[in-house]
């Protein structure tokens, strides 16, 4: 009779403690998943040349989020036209610039976004708030419209965490992250009355994928 009790009772204490291992790993693992996973959310400044009826130098900075492959982005980019005026520049050290004209655009675009390790593509549309402004001598002409923008990017980031670096990139400080900075190529345009198409080279910190 005390056998078979010792016998039961052993077995219910294995059990128990299995079960309680069991829920132990299951909690760690939770947690570091937790600690793991991060959201996809950067944010960029690009600066290019752009051609077209609005086009020009080129800059722009723009936000990002990604759920799964979905990308929401918002950007805003200006394009400055400026050209050069006179004999000026070939008898003084510095051209004589003047402004021909501004495009300012304010940007909501949706596309898909896939990332491969420490690199990512993704093409997006949507549609924009525009601002044209032509420089003339008497009077400035200027046209507000809708546009459709369009960007595709390639992205290079950090491919797994580590920690983030100050002075050009060779000081590390503190613990490793998933928050890092990205180089960028893009390809940018806006389909509209006052249309343009450009390309630029760009800077983007952020999380560009769950670590």
């Amino acid at each position: 009779m005390s056998l078979n009790f010792f016998n039961i009772s052993f077995n219910y204490l294995f059990v128990i403690i299995s079960a309680l291992t069991i829920s132990k790993s299951a909690l760690a693992s939770t947690q570091d998943t937790v600690i793991k996973s991060n959201p996809i959310i950067f944010t960029e400044t690009f600066l290019g040349l752009s051609k077209g009826r609005a086009g020009g130098l080129g800059f722009g900075v723009e936000a990002s989020y990604q759920i799964k492959s979905n990308l929401f982005s918002i950007r805003y980019t200006e394009n400055l036209k400026i050209v050069n005026h006179g004999i000026i520049s070939y008898v003084f050290p510095f051209p004589d610039l003047q402004k021909r004209s501004t495009a300012e655009e304010f940007s909501f675009l949706y596309g898909y976004r896939t990332i491969s390790d420490g690199a990512a593509y993704s093409l997006s549309g949507g549609l924009s708030l525009n601002k044209y402004i032509v420089y003339g001598d008497n009077i400035d002409q200027r046209d507000n419209y809708l546009g459709f923008p369009f960007e595709a990017n390639f992205q290079l980031f950090k491919k797994r965490k580590s920690p983030l670096r100050i002075i050009y990139g060779l000081i590390p400080i503190g613990k490793p992250t998933a928050l890092g900075s990205g180089f960028i190529i893009k390809g940018f345009g806006n389909i509209s009355r006052n249309s343009y198409v450009g390309v630029a080279l760009g800077y983007g910190f952020g999380y560009f994928k769950k670590y």
